[in-house]
């Protein structure tokens, strides 16, 4: 090894002595950038997954609580000689520890009707049918779905032409 000065900077052996080091010109700012940039890019591209997959798990949660309502007001009626309940706060504290909430909607966001003047009822005396008022737009279900009724059970989408 050469001996160097104190006040000199010691250059790598690959360096031939006399000879100047290379002088960096700044190229690295272009990796950074394009670095930044990359991320910038899949981020706008993920996000938007992540919210569509959020909207869709409150849609199932939703789907599942309309289905225990559901099984809840079969319990009640069976206790009940055939009859449903005048309103969901009957089926607490014996069918559902509480009314569930939309995750979506919170709470208050379903609606049950009873009776002959229930939404699509063809006739029956003893129908029920529970929505989800505000719906599930994120993932494209229109207001008022999804739906449970005692005839159909769960009922995703409004009815096809």
């Amino acid at each position: 090894m050469s001996e160097h000065i104190e006040d000199e900077e010691p250059k790598p052996e690959w360096i031939a002595p006399g000879e100047k080091p290379p002088k960096d010109d700044g190229g690295w700012w272009i990796f950074v950038i394009a670095g930044v940039a990359f991320i910038l890019l899949m981020a706008a591209l993920l996000v938007p997954n992540f919210v569509r997959a959020r909207a869709r798990g409150a849609l199932t949660a939703c789907k599942s609580n309309l289905k225990n309502i559901g099984t809840a007001m079969e319990m009640y009626s069976t206790d009940h000689s055939g009859k449903y309940p005048a309103s969901m706060n009957q089926l607490t504290p014996n069918y559902l520890k509480t009314i569930p909430e939309c995750p979506q909607n919170g709470a208050n966001a379903y609606k049950m009707w009873v009776g002959a003047n229930a939404p699509m009822n063809n006739d029956y005396e003893d129908y029920y049918y529970i929505c989800c008022l505000k719906g599930h737009t994120k993932v494209s279900v229109s207001q008022g779905y999804p739906a449970y009724n005692g005839v159909l059970g769960l009922i995703e989408r409004p009815p096809g032409p």
